[in-house]
């Protein structure tokens, strides 16, 4: 990996300096910038005082001279074990100034002049840069451990997972991924329902299909919420049919779709103009006990309106509070905006009303479909007084003023 080899080469030149004195403890083990030796008695040849100061030393932050300290132990025979450098790392990394280039650095030197790194190397390695919120790092020493045939463990790469999809580096998420199916792992479900998710909002949605179908093909898809995401990117992108697949497919598989699952498909019918599968899909998924939610009733009520059929649409909302189901602010916002193109002042006053009663106030989006409406019917002027009436009430944001321009 490309990573791994500019790792190694920018850390050549001061390893070679530092671990100089571990490659079998010769005495050419000067480091040139820092004094090492300064504060240190160079006659002890207690170990376990060795080792206490060591510890001290690298509790404190001061790696400098803990590694002063850790090679004084080569006047003692079968000095210093791998167990003192792993003992270094650990104690420095409960500093909390742990520097992520000294551990790499020592981690170099270990591999070239040995003591050679074990088990407990790199899982410190590796909770270590977890620690320290070191994602690149962390993924390099888990390649590192397949390298050389080490096992990490499943908390450990569950967290490395979990912490690139935190700060949103899908990339490394992949490379994780990919790593945890070196060992037969796969990621918990709240992390892996995230991280699909993710990975559709981005756009990527051929990512999220692999993802998913390498986890369905091993079952360890437990839930709607993985496999939603998937349906509402396809939806977005024009391939419903494709998600109709899924739908079928995860059905088969003894799944039992939500109602966001039937929204995400009647959403791209919508899409896509195919009228009678969405009032076929509207009657398949209540024959099937789910209940629309507001979402899928106003996705369809603008469906009527931009396909000019006022009438329908209304008697669609109708229908939708008949069925216990409440418009939302959404939904009277789709209502504004189609009144305003269609210059039904009167309308949109007594609609305004009810919303009131209902105790919903206009926002930012209810303004913009106003201003639009009337804009683009050439009521300039009426435009113009309802911005003046925002502005007095000081809720203008820039959506709405750029309508304007």
């Amino acid at each position: 990996m490309p990573f791994c080899l500019s790792s190694a080469v920018t850390y050549s030149c001061r390893v070679c300096r530092k671990f100089r004195v571990l490659a079998w403890f010769s005495t050419s083990c000067a480091l040139n910038t820092v004094d090492y030796f300064k504060e240190i008695d160079t006659h002890v040849s207690d170990y376990p005082e060795l080792q206490r100061r060591m510890q001290s030393y690298a509790i404190s932050g001061d790696f400098s001279n803990a590694f002063s300290t850790l090679n004084l132990m080569k006047n003692i025979d079968g000095k210093p074990t791998v167990y003192d450098c792993n003992a270094l790392m650990y104690f420095y990394l409960k500093s909390k100034n742990a520097c992520w280039q000294e551990l790499v650095e020592m981690y170099t030197g270990m591999k070239r002049f040995g003591p050679p790194p074990v088990a407990s190397t790199f899982n410190t390695l590796l909770n270590g840069m977890l620690l320290l919120g070191d994602l690149k790092h962390a993924i390099f020493i888990v390649e590192e451990m397949y390298r050389n045939h080490f096992v990490p463990s499943f908390t450990s790469l569950s967290k490395t997972l979990k912490m690139a999809v935190k700060v949103g580096n899908l990339l490394d998420g992949l490379v994780v991924f990919e790593l945890m199916l070196r060992y037969d792992y796969h990621p918990i479900e709240p992390t892996l329902n995230k991280f699909i998710l993710m990975l559709c909002d981005a756009g990527m949605v051929s990512d999220a299909c692999f993802v998913f179908s390498v986890l369905l093909r091993k079952s360890y898809v437990y839930s709607v919420y993985c496999y939603n995401p998937i349906l509402w990117a396809l939806c977005k992108t024009g391939r419903s049919y494709t998600a109709l697949q899924l739908f079928y497919l995860m059905k088969k598989k003894g799944f039992v779709h939500n109602v966001c699952s039937y929204t995400a498909l009647i959403y791209g019918f919508c899409r896509e103009g195919l009228q009678d599968n969405v009032f076929q899909w509207l009657d398949f998924m209540q024959s099937n006990g789910c209940k629309p939610n507001v979402i899928t009733y106003t996705i369809i009520v603008k469906f009527l309106f931009d396909n000019g059929k006022f009438e329908e649409a209304m008697d669609f909302v109708s229908r939708m509070e008949r069925e216990g189901c409440n418009p939302d602010l959404l939904t009277y916002n789709v209502i504004l905006r189609e009144l305003c193109h269609r210059d039904r002042l009167d309308d949109i006053s007594e609609l305004i009303q009810v919303m009131d009663q209902k105790g919903l106030s206009p926002d930012s989006y209810s303004y913009a479909a106003l201003c639009g409406g009337l804009l683009k019917i050439g009521k300039v002027g009426d435009a113009c007084e309802l911005l003046l009436d925002i502005l007095s009430n000081g809720t203008v944001d820039v959506a709405v003023y750029n309508i304007y321009f």
